[in-house]
Parts: structure tokens; sequence; C-alpha cells
């Protein structure tokens, strides 16, 4: 009889215990779904990454020419050229600078590309006492984009500026050599993904060294950091009060601040949602890999599309700023702010419930103190 019943009792530990492991099994499986990754890095690699850095190296050609012509023949026609060329370059700057990882980051190209506010003191040094390295950690916001941006747009007299004052043909070299290593950098870069693409494509992990953890941590970084605080937190001075107008991107061409900042938006959401760069079609991307994992909110309504609805709120809030940000953030600046908190509102979500349904960290500290 006590055989009889140690023999049952032991049975139904074995059986209870067996059934916690398979509940904790099929918990893991939940949270964890075995989804094919391989499409997504496939589609962002061959139909984004690759091309974007692509377009970025043609613009760059063709702003390296029209500032060679300019340098040739300072007028009123070929500024008006080059500063067409540097707006579109800029722009272009904008799609591409959200796919910073990989090579990109290996180099800090966006350090090097768009550091912004430009340090006006530096850059006139730099000309006036020559032997600068742009290599240098310590001229990183006396070059890129910005620094252009003052040499074209910073002064009312720039045709004199680059003909008759002491500094002219100095100026000229500085103009040159910003631009090429600009395009040297970004020409690199463009090259190492050529080899860098296997890599990224077969690293289907979602531990840190995964490519969808560089990816996903890229995208996020790029937008809580250097979209909804840099263009737009610290100018309106979101968490000091005090408006900021000098730190807004492309400070000597306001026209041009919210056409950047709009189409940072736009790379934005069409990143997440898989489309080519060129905006012709779409494949797998993390909205589509959310959907598939299938989170849902406290209501019921797929993660995946509370996403691109929150980002396109942001977005459609932004349209109706018509003001250049450099002065919006003094003279509107409540709608500023407003646009800032629905951009806020996008971060908790890409950053902690995409973040949690992918089974990946973020590896990134936030420290700007916006």
């Amino acid at each position: 009889m006590k055989k009889t019943l140690i023999f049952a009792i032991v049975a139904i530990l074995v059986s209870v215990i067996s059934f916690m492991s398979c509940k904790k099994e099929d918990k893991n499986d939940v949270a964890t779904p075995s989804l094919d990754r391989a499409p997504m890095l496939v589609n962002y690699a061959d139909n984004y990454v690759i091309p974007a850095y692509k377009a970025m190296v043609a613009d760059l050609k063709s702003l390296e020419t029209a500032a060679n012509t300019f340098t040739t023949t300072p007028d009123n026609t070929t500024l008006t050229a080059l500063r067409s060329a540097f707006e579109k370059a800029y722009t272009t700057w904008q799609k591409v600078d959200v796919v910073g990882f990989g090579p990109a980051e290996d180099v800090s190209l966006r350090m090097y590309m768009n550091t912004y506010p430009v340090t006006v003191t530096k850059v006139n040094s730099n000309i006036t006492n020559g032997g600068y390295d742009l290599e240098q950690f310590g001229n990183k916001d006396a070059q890129g984009f910005p620094t252009i941006d003052y040499l074209l747009n910073g002064n009312t007299n720039t045709i004199d500026l680059f003909t008759t004052d002491a500094q002219a043909t100095a100026r000229k070299q500085y103009l040159q050599a910003v631009i090429n290593k600009m395009l040297q950098n970004t020409e690199g870069v463009s090259n190492t993904w050529a080899s860098y693409r296997g890599t990224f494509t077969s690293a289907t992990g979602t531990d840190v060294n995964g490519s969808i953890s560089k990816l996903v941590n890229a995208y996020v970084l790029y937008y809580e950091r250097y979209v909804r605080a840099g263009k737009v937190g610290l100018p309106v001075g979101a968490m000091t009060g005090v408006a900021k107008p000098e730190l807004t991107e492309a400070y000597y061409t306001p026209s041009l601040t919210n056409t950047l900042l709009q189409q940072a938006m736009t790379a934005t959401i069409a990143f997440y949602e898989g489309k080519s760069f060129d905006g012709t079609s779409s494949g797998a991307g993390m909205k589509s890999y959310l959907q598939a994992i299938g989170t849902k909110d406290a209501n019921g309504i797929a993660m995946a599309d509370v996403i691109t609805t929150k980002l396109k709120q942001a977005e459609t809030r932004l349209k109706t700023l018509n003001t250049p940000m450099k002065d919006a953030v003094q003279s509107r600046r409540t709608e500023v702010l407003a646009l800032y908190d629905e951009m806020q509102q996008c971060v908790p979500l890409l950053k902690v419930d995409m973040v949690s349904a992918f089974g990946i960290s973020i590896t990134y500290t936030d420290n700007d103190g916006d």
C-alpha cells in the first residue's frame, strides 16, 4: 500500500513538473517567436542602405563640381548653382542619416557630416592660419554641411569673400577641402557596404551583435536624439525653458531648416515601414516584423499600427508649422513645444514597446539633456 502510494505521488510530481516545463517553453515561444528576420535585413540592405549611400555620393560629387566651378569663377550665377547643389545634398543626407550603423558608425560619419551649430571662430581660424586637419575630432564642428552653410550663406557679401577678401584663396581651398572630406568619407562607407552586406544580412540573431539590434538601436537613436531633440527639442528649449535659435539646423539658411526636418520625419516613417530609398517599393521592415509578432497595446490595437499612426500625427503637425524653425522657436514657441510633445510620444513606443517585442536591448545612453 505504501509502495503504491509513493509511486502515485511520484507520478503526480513528474506530471506537474512536465506541465510547468511545457508552459515555460510556451511562454518563451510567445515572447520571442521564431520568425525569419533575414528578409527584413536583405530588404534594408539592398533597397535602402546601399542605394542611400550611392545617392549621397552622387549628390556630393555634384556639390564638388559646383564648388569647383564657383571657386574658378565666383559670381552670382555660379553661387546660385552651388547653393542649389548644397541644399539638394543636405536634403538627401536626412534620408541617409537614418542608417548610421555598421560602416557609417565605425567612422563616425554623422559627426563629420552634420555637427551643428558650426563653430564660426574655428572655421575662420582654420582659413586664416591653415595647417588644419579635418580628421581631427576637434574639427568636427568646423566642417560638413553646417560649415558649407556658413561659408555660402553666413554673410551678405559672399562673392567679395571669395574674390577680393584677403583670405579669398584660403577660403576657396577650405570650402573645397570640406566637400572633399565629406565625399571621401561617404565613398568609403558606400564601398565598405559592398563587403559588409553579407555580414549584415547573415547576422539574424537578437543579441547585441545581431544586425536587428544594431539597426534598431541606430534607428531609435536617430529619431530620439537627432530628429526629436536635435532638430526641435534643443532649439526650442524643451527641457531648459529657454529657446536657442542658434541651435537650429541650417541656421544660415532658415528657409531650408523645416524642409530638412520634414525630410527626416518622412525618412523615419519610410524606414520603419520597410520602404525603398527611392520610395517606389516596399518590403519586409520593422513594421511587418512587429505585425508578425502580433504585439498589441492596452486597447487591443496592433502596436505596429500604433507606431505608424503616432509618427504620422507628428509629421502632420510639423507640416502646419510654416514659419522657419529659427524664428518659430521664439515667435511660435507654444506650437513648436506641441510638436516636440507629439514627437516625444513616439519615443516610448519605439524605445520600449517595439524593442521589447523584438527581444533586443537598447545599447546606447541618451544623455543629451533635451
